[in-house]
């Protein structure tokens, strides 16, 4: 994948960002970002398995961001 980030990094992106695991599966994160009250779903399996595109996309657009948003967010840059 060229550009992509880990599970390990999206999880920790959450928990610097104020995200709480709900729900009875815990792979629901509630919180906000800019201001606003963002749901975003993340089934997390290994800390160093690469996020498919899609599902990134996916996951970028619930938190109202592009891609490449959270990609540049996650990483730290």
């Amino acid at each position: 994948m060229p550009d992509s980030i880990t599970q390990g990094q999206f999880k920790r992106f959450l928990k610097r960002n104020g995200f709480v695991p709900i729900g009875k599966n815990k792979n629901k994160y509630i919180g906000v970002l800019n201001g606003v009250k963002r749901l975003v779903i993340f089934h997390y399996h290994k800390d160093n398995d690469a996020i498919a595109t899609g599902t990134l996309s996916s996951m970028a657009k619930q938190l109202g961001m592009t891609k490449q948003e959270l990609i540049d967010l996650a990483k730290g840059r």
